[in-house]
């Protein structure tokens, strides 16, 4: 199925996951025309296990920043943290993670300002309990718990018109914060105007971007990504054309945050099967399936420790193989080489 923005050269799906080996071949092979996304947060994670959390903690800042200013800046603070740490994330194609390679490339398909997988570990914590069961009351578990809220939604938002409140409550405040924004029409007739956003403060510096409402693009790189009017238009539709608030929410909103999308989705719902009218005939049903097996994984993840300890002298973690603190003896060796292969990297303070 093609991408509705004739732009993209991607078909219809945007794929954002944690990088995990065996998923990224088997998306590959089973959606191999559609973009695939990396989660800011488990690179995150991943920056930290190598250069430590001085680094990691600006990774998000640099997924989700349309500003090449901005990323450059953060860059820099990066490099001087760890030259490693820089070149591990400049190892990893743009496209897939940061927010500026989508201003300079219209052809990437939106992700709707998605830069993590929150969605699916929102739905992981829902489900979390299904796990407790065998094979079969979890799959009849989950099954369960997405067709009541599938249901909870529809009757919720049943006879709802218009743009979801969350998006219109965003606009109104665009709009009540773009009032002594000045917009000039770059060409006589044309449909690119510059928007100049006056100083704010230290944290607000003054700005000003190219906005092309034909195209529906802004520099800013909201407009495009999120399909909802970034601040710099919705200046343009108040201050130029002088619409508003309704008209913008009412005409250049993307279908996708509207009632009607939201009901249209929700439509249709997952078909329940009773367990008592199944019979265990070795196909359908096997024997044995209504036992937890021995072998799963736990239900309470354990978090890898980054190997650079933060705060040692603190850590219940004893090393019983050098008596120091913040280790055990499986990294002790491995965390030795480090001190001597980087020095300067391995905070201990």
């Amino acid at each position: 199925m093609q991408h509705p923005d004739n732009r993209c050269r991607f078909c219809y799906f945007t794929v954002i996951s944690d990088r995990q080996k065996g998923l990224i071949q088997a998306l590959q092979q089973v959606f191999p025309d559609n973009h695939h996304c990396f989660c800011s947060v488990h690179i995150a994670r991943n920056v930290e296990k190598e250069v430590g959390k001085k680094v990691a903690k600006h990774v998000h800042a640099l997924s989700a920043t349309f500003s090449k200013r901005e990323s450059d800046e953060l860059m820099a603070k990066i490099n001087a943290i760890s030259a490693r740490g820089k070149k591990y994330l400049e190892g990893i194609s743009a496209n897939q993670w940061r927010s500026t390679a989508w201003v300079d490339d219209p052809t990437l398909p939106p992700r709707f300002g998605i830069v993590t997988t929150n969605m699916s570990e929102s739905v992981n914590s829902m489900v979390g309990d299904a796990r407790d069961g065998s094979w079969l009351e979890c799959t009849n578990d989950i099954v369960r718990k997405m067709m009541n809220r599938i249901c909870s939604l529809r009757e919720e938002n049943y006879g709802r018109e218009g743009v979801v409140d969350k998006v219109a409550e965003i606009l109104e405040n665009k709009w009540k914060n773009c009032s002594n924004f000045q917009v000039r029409e770059v060409v006589k007739g044309g449909s690119q105007f510059d928007v100049f956003r006056p100083s704010r403060g230290a944290s607000l510096p003054e700005t000003n971007r190219l906005l092309d409402v034909r195209e529906q693009t802004c520099e800013c790189g909201q407009w495009q990504e999120h399909g909802v009017p970034c601040i710099d238009a919705v200046a343009y539709y108040r201050l130029f054309e002088t619409q508003t608030l309704q008209y913008i929410v009412d005409n250049h909103v993307s279908e996708h945050y509207k009632y009607e999308t939201v009901n249209e989705l929700l439509k249709e719902n997952i078909v329940p099967v009773s367990l008592d009218i199944l019979d265990q005939d070795g196909v359908t049903l096997p024997p044995n399936c209504t036992k937890r097996s021995s072998g799963r994984p736990r239900k309470k993840r354990i978090r890898k420790r980054s190997r650079f300890a933060h705060d040692p002298d603190k850590s219940p973690i004893v090393c019983s193989r050098c008596k120091k603190r913040g280790h055990n003896v499986k990294t002790c060796v491995a965390r030795e080489q480090l001190e001597k292969q980087h020095p300067a990297e391995l905070d201990l303070s």
